[in-house]
């Protein structure tokens, strides 16, 4: 088995630089997702949440592969690592719906920024990506930011915090997965693969589950899926020109969407720590773009 044309991935940095704009995108309509995910999950179930979730993004992604393959929207290089994928994503949206339903925005927010780290373990580890020094400064040092945001939520272990950590290393696992799927097929095939594999899924089991829906509600979900298709398909995106690692410093981005957010929907002022703490984020981010533009011209510097 080879990598396909389909994906086509470019190794230069203005591709790579593209990848990380589209992952700071994806990881804003992430932090909306949650805020909508936490609104609806006091009033309907899990799986209802995620079948509108997944209907309106299996609907989208097989628009796409359809348009582009024709028959062959479904014929995959690698068909057990995209239903993996889609196993995967779907398992670790149902933690955190639940999650959503038992734990403050901001706790759920603290222990998603343990995934850049998993990521960047499992992307040396399974990707064989090479991650120099740097790069992992700038992951814990965004690590660091977020438990300086978050510290006094952790005084007493929370049982219900297994969920969104179990979850994390799923959402870490996918990512990978996602990396990895890039080399053979295109992100409009891996897209409706994540949709149609999640749709399955929730179908099953809705049934059991189902409650009425109003019209307010309605388009209150229907903005949810929304919110989630658009930052699935950028997020495929943006693992498709650059590397899993790479991107992952970007990802701290999300507490700060979420601080801001807090304040903006729910009063939460946020205090200096929290501030400093954004800072160290925002800067673990920059870092890492200004190391890899720093790698234009020199190939000595392509382990940093």
């Amino acid at each position: 088995m080879s990598p396909s044309n389909d994906s086509d991935p470019k190794p230069d940095d203005n591709t790579q630089v593209l990848g990380i704009g589209l992952a700071v995108l994806a990881v804003l309509l992430f932090a909306c997702l949650n805020v909508m995910t936490k609104h609806t999950s006091v009033t309907y179930s899990m799986i209802q949440i995620l079948w509108f979730r997944y209907l309106l993004l299996s609907g989208f992604g097989l628009g796409l592969a359809v348009r582009k393959h024709k028959k062959a929207a479904f014929r995959s290089q690698v068909p057990l690592l995209q239903v993996a994928r889609g196993v995967l994503l779907a398992t670790e949206a149902g933690l955190y719906v639940f999650a959503f339903r038992h734990l403050p925005l901001a706790e759920i927010s603290a222990v998603s920024g343990t995934a850049p780290m998993v990521v960047t373990a499992m992307s040396a580890l399974m990707l064989r990506e090479v991650i120099g020094i740097r790069r992992w400064t700038a992951v814990v040092a965004g690590f660091v930011g977020v438990l300086i945001i978050v510290r006094p939520g952790f005084a007493v272990f929370n049982p219900w915090m297994l969920a969104p950590l179990f979850g994390t290393v799923l959402w870490a696992l996918y990512q990978v997965l996602t990396r990895l799927v890039s080399q053979y097929d295109d992100p409009e095939r891996t897209t409706m693969f994540t949709g149609t594999v999640g749709l399955g899924l929730a179908c099953i089991a809705l049934p059991f589950f189902w409650e009425p829906v109003d019209l307010e509600w309605l388009l209150k979900l229907l903005l949810l899926a929304v919110l989630g298709g658009a930052g699935h398909s950028t997020l495929i995106k943006a693992l498709s020109l650059a590397p899993a690692s790479l991107i992952q410093p970007f990802s701290y981005t999300g507490m700060v969407w979420a601080v801001l957010f807090g304040w903006l929907f729910f009063g939460d002022v946020p205090a200096v720590t929290t501030l400093f703490g954004a800072s160290i984020i925002i800067a673990s981010g920059l870092y890492t773009l200004h190391r890899q533009k720093l790698r234009r011209g020199d190939p000595k510097t392509q382990s940093v």
